[in-house]
């Protein structure tokens, strides 16, 4: 069962705006403040929304929480299937998806730790509705991994393993900043990963011709 934060307001697309507004406001405040200390009264002065409106379009403040997990998963595979468009190639694929998926986490990176951090307090609906998200993102990279091994240009390997370990990597990239600050450019952990990746499953030339012939 998939969370829903709860509104008074019946108007989808004034429910929409609103919560954009306290998403970019909390993306703002809870990066400089961190989420314990920011207060729904200082969310509401930078948003514009009033204090009793506010409550209109979340139930609670916990539900801001949920509101980024929802907002910057939007964002992430919005950017994948923009990059991914008119793109067959199951190898370039599995590269922009990686590529679009760390750079998003890094423009939202306060905001992925402050959710990673905080899970351990949500309630059992929001936690199933956060790891079923998570799981069908892993199924993308499952699936191409499956079409690039049915096409002879990936070796045969455990997809569900092999998914979760690039998801890993990828999560990484936030989750082990403190020991990649001002070591590791995000360019450098791009091309590492997809190195990693492909190093281990690209078939090589010679593999792939004999299977043609």
């Amino acid at each position: 069962m998939s969370k829903q934060i709860a509104t008074t307001i019946k108007n989808s697309d004034l429910v929409r705006r609103r919560q954009n507004q306290i998403f970019e406001a909390a993306r703002k405040l809870f990066s400089e403040k961190g989420y314990h200390t920011t207060t729904l009264r200082e969310l509401s002065k930078e948003t514009g929304i009033g204090l009793g409106n506010m409550y209109s379009y979340i139930g609670n403040k916990k539900d801001i929480l949920y509101l980024i997990y929802q907002k910057t998963s939007e964002i992430r595979l919005q950017e994948i299937d923009k990059r991914m468009r008119d793109v067959s190639d199951p190898r370039e694929r599995l590269k922009m998806m990686i590529e679009a998926e760390i750079e998003t986490m890094d423009r939202y990176q306060d905001l992925v730790m402050i959710i990673y951090q905080e899970t351990h307090s949500m309630d059992r609906t929001f936690m199933k509705s956060m790891l079923s998200a998570e799981e069908g993102h892993v199924r993308r990279y499952e699936k191409i991994l499956k079409e690039g091994i049915a096409l002879g240009i990936f070796k045969q390997c455990n997809l569900i393993a092999l998914a979760h370990l690039i998801k890993i990597m990828v999560d990484g990239w936030v989750l082990k900043r403190w020991a990649y600050r001002e070591k590791v450019s995000l360019n450098e952990m791009k091309k590492l990963i997809i190195s990693v990746v492909e190093t281990g499953i690209i078939k090589s030339t010679k593999s792939v011709e004999k299977k043609k012939s």
